[in-house]
């Protein structure tokens, strides 16, 4: 393995000309930051310290692909996406977008810095699907309603251009035309779910955050959900960031996986690399509590139980921030120097000081 590259996006142009993002990418994200201010105080609101939430991620997704987001509860997987979509104001940092338009050049934007006014037109493309659909549901308006209140924000269509469009995103997403006037109350969580995919789908985006939209279902109707949003994928040529903390089903839709621990990135790869050659020590800690349905395999294979509780983001540790945690932590390097984010193989991205290939499974 050689150290070669530092950066995850090792090709990004300068902020100041962001034309040079390359045709195959969708959305560049560089350096990004998000933190919580800690104040104290009645009155005067004074800040005696931040949640550091997110710290200095970068990464980028191609048109079409599904990258997965994985990490413990905690991690900043869910705060990344929001500030990336600008549902959460970043701190600092880049997210450079592409806008599809028909017939003309793609307008790449920052979401990170432009105005509001000029979001309208971004927020089109870029949708979420969020992760519990008994609250991401108002129960005091119809199916109709909700999967409609985009087209009715962007004066799309007339009132029975509209409503045809609900029906016909019923169908897409395997539910019958006949539910449209019924509330979210009537339907099971599986269906709540394919009800805010198809809110998501309304205004046609070419980019979709699903944030753990599987975790709140059961595990039979996870695969149906697993499955539809890989027939949406091929149908409609949807690129994903799918963030979820089941690496089953991460390796079941995800074309490459990122590893976050703490509101750091350590690890990314495509799929079949880090699970089948993970170089982190916390992808190795994750993969190992991935049951086999393989009674012999399972019974050999040895489980690493990661020892001490999750630091504060509040306070993290100095130095790499596994390194409290971390069984192959050094004194004297691993708590004093924040290791780089390094490509070691052709598209293998770690933050370790010491890594080291591992098979888990």
């Amino acid at each position: 393995m050689t150290d070669t590259k530092t950066d995850p996006t090792p090709d990004r142009p300068d902020a100041a000309d962001p034309s040079e993002l390359p045709d195959d990418i969708i959305i560049r994200v560089n350096h990004l930051v998000k933190e919580f201010p800690i104040t104290k105080g009645v009155f005067f609101r004074k800040q005696v310290g931040a949640v550091k939430a997110v710290s200095d991620v970068s990464f980028e997704i191609r048109k079409g692909e599904t990258l997965g987001l994985v990490g413990e509860s905690g991690c900043g997987k869910s705060t990344t996406a929001r500030a990336l979509l600008r549902l959460l104001e970043p701190t600092s940092g880049d997210v450079w977008f592409r806008v599809e338009e028909d017939g003309v050049d793609d307008e790449i934007v920052n979401v990170a810095t432009a105005k509001k006014e000029d979001l309208r037109g971004v927020r089109r493309d870029m949708q979420i699907v969020f992760q519990d659909p008994y609250a991401s549901l108002n129960p005091r308006m119809t199916v109709a309603s909700i999967i409609a209140e985009p087209l009715v924000v962007y004066g799309e269509g007339s009132k029975q251009e509209r409503l045809d469009r609900v029906k016909d995103l019923l169908k897409v997403v395997g539910l019958s035309p006949e539910h449209a006037n019924r509330y979210p109350h009537e339907f099971s969580g599986g269906q709540r779910q394919r009800i805010g995919v198809a809110r998501a789908l309304a205004l046609n985006p070419s980019f979709m955050v699903l944030d753990e939209p599987v975790s709140a279902l059961d595990v039979s109707i996870q695969a149906q959900v697993l499955n539809l949003m890989n027939d949406l994928q091929d149908e409609f040529g949807l690129t994903y960031l799918f963030i979820a903390h089941d690496l089953s089903v991460v390796r079941h839709i995800s074309d490459r996986v990122a590893v976050m621990y703490l509101g750091k990135m350590v690890e990314l790869a495509d799929r079949h690399s880090l699970y089948d050659r993970p170089m982190h020590p916390y992808t190795h800690a994750l993969l190992s509590a991935v049951p086999i349905p393989d009674p012999n395999i399972e019974m050999n294979r040895q489980r690493i139980i990661l020892e001490g509780d999750i630091p504060s983001p509040a306070n993290p540790p100095s130095g790499c921030r596994f390194n409290t945690r971390c069984p192959k932590a050094v004194e004297g390097t691993c708590d004093v120097q924040e290791p780089e984010f390094r490509e070691l193989e052709d598209g293998h991205w770690v933050a370790c000081h010491f890594p080291e290939v591992k098979q888990v499974f």
